[in-house]
């Protein structure tokens, strides 16, 4: 039977996303009030159970993204501050105080980030993180134990020579097929109106397609896991109200 159970998360503004954790035993919610809330699922009652509140950025936060759980408990956040960062759980601290590390904020943006993706697992722990400036810049730990500091490695010019926020956000979805020939990623651009797919060839990302040109903004996009099929399936969410 269907069951409906409605949280009190007590964000004091609008909610812009929520986002479970790899066995759906977590969920973080993330808003305008600058917060991110992360939930504990208790199997005893049967309820969501708040563990923490973190005041996570100097603006509205819009997009949150877990870790595969072989990488420890990690989650990362992007803001209309035009920064993302990195929340890593203090095992040591379950019993009390702070349990998530704030890593130093990356804030090689010029404009508001509006959407992130961890990679699948298969391929390493890397973040794509999509910005209004145009680009989608690729972060790994310089260390993959301690996870302390973050870089970019790679980059994507989406829009040549770089945008604004009045241009409005990039959307980003990776391919979650480990069958895949390479690793690619999928980008969808608001003022550009396209989506363009790029494949990973010696340590760079470089355009595979562009997809077929839209009559309006492209505000989302999700690469549908290929659970057996001979072909791959990417949807878009559109400013015209149409998927």
């Amino acid at each position: 039977m269907d069951q409906e159970q409605v949280i009190p998360v007590n964000h004091d503004d609008f909610i812009h996303d929520v986002a479970y954790n790899f066995y759906g035993t977590r969920l973080a919610t993330c808003g305008s009030d600058r917060c991110i809330k992360v939930w504990d699922w208790n199997r005893q009652s049967g309820l969501w159970i708040l563990s923490e509140s973190i005041g996570a950025h100097d603006s509205a936060v819009v997009r949150l993204s877990w870790a595969h759980p072989e990488f420890g408990q990690v989650l990362a956040s992007c803001s209309l501050d035009c920064t993302v960062r990195i929340w890593v759980e203090q095992e040591s601290a379950r019993a009390g105080g702070v349990r998530w590390r704030g890593l130093v904020p990356l804030g090689d943006s010029k404009a508001a980030v509006h959407s992130i993706a961890f990679a699948p697992e298969y391929t390493s722990l890397s973040l794509a993180a999509a910005s209004s400036d145009g680009r989608v810049r690729l972060y790994s730990p310089n260390d993959p134990v301690h996870l302390d500091n973050w870089s970019v490695k790679s980059r994507i010019e989406f829009v040549p020579g770089g945008a604004t926020d009045a241009d409005g956000p990039l959307c980003v979805s990776w391919c979650k097929s480990r069958f895949a020939a390479a690793h690619m990623l999928a980008v969808g651009g608001s003022r550009t109106r396209n989506v363009k797919v790029y494949r990973l060839l010696n340590s760079a990302f470089v355009e595979l397609l562009e997809l077929a040109q839209y009559d309006c903004h492209v505000l989302d996009i999700d690469w549908a896991p290929t659970m057996g099929r001979s072909y791959h399936l990417i949807a878009t969410a559109c400013a015209d109200g149409r998927v």
